[in-house]
């Protein structure tokens, strides 16, 4: 595998750095000469070091310390540029950017009031706080600005009302339904019904 000075993608570091390596093997146990285990970690470590320098751009001969730092200022860089902070800045300051970026962004989708400067968290989550409150209230029906234990004795009379009306319900179909009253049927007619037969009826038996 010829080296590569473009970094693949991520996620497809390790699969390309396990190619090296299986690469590597191959080439040692087909050299009559490689029975030293030693030179194959050796060889494998070369190989994975001028591939991530290559990555990193780093000198080819660079050991791990270096490509480290070549790795970490290229990361450093690329959040920094990403969050707006200065070119030198370091993780401190390029994390606190993160921060406030955030903040910000969400302050801004919850509307949180600012008093002073950019909101705090705080002052974020009182406003996330107070909305939903705000909306369990009209759920409920209970002022806009309740407290939360306002809004619990509502919900529970709610509920409780709803299972007192229930329960009433069954208890009255059960009272209207539970007894059925024998209707007797009479049928009137002016004539007794005929009869008819082909053989006489003896009253005697």
């Amino acid at each position: 595998m010829s080296d590569n000075h473009i970094p693949p993608k991520p996620e497809d570091m390790g699969d390309h750095l396990d190619e090296e390596i299986k690469e590597t093997v191959h080439d040692w146990a087909n050299n009559p000469e490689g029975t030293d285990y030693d030179d194959l970690d050796e060889k494998i470590d070369r190989k994975l070091r001028r591939t991530v320098a290559g990555w990193v751009g780093a000198p080819e001969d660079a050991d791990w310390k270096t490509i480290g730092e070549k790795m970490d200022a290229k990361t450093r860089h690329a959040i920094g540029k990403w969050v707006g902070a200065e070119e030198d800045a370091d993780w401190s300051q390029i994390t606190a950017r993160i921060d406030n970026r955030v903040r910000y962004n969400i302050a801004r989708l919850v509307r949180a009031p600012r008093e002073e400067g950019e909101a705090r968290w705080s002052d974020i989550g009182a406003k996330v706080e107070r909305d939903v409150r705000g909306w369990m209230a009209s759920l409920v029906g209970t002022e806009k600005d309740a407290d939360w234990q306002a809004i619990g004795d509502r919900l529970v009379d709610q509920v409780r009302q709803a299972f007192d009306k229930i329960t009433k319900s069954e208890q009255k179909g059960d009272a209207e339904g539970g007894a059925v009253r024998s209707t007797r049927i009479e049928i009137e007619s002016d004539e007794p019904p005929a009869v008819q037969s082909e053989k006489p009826i003896d009253p005697e038996g």
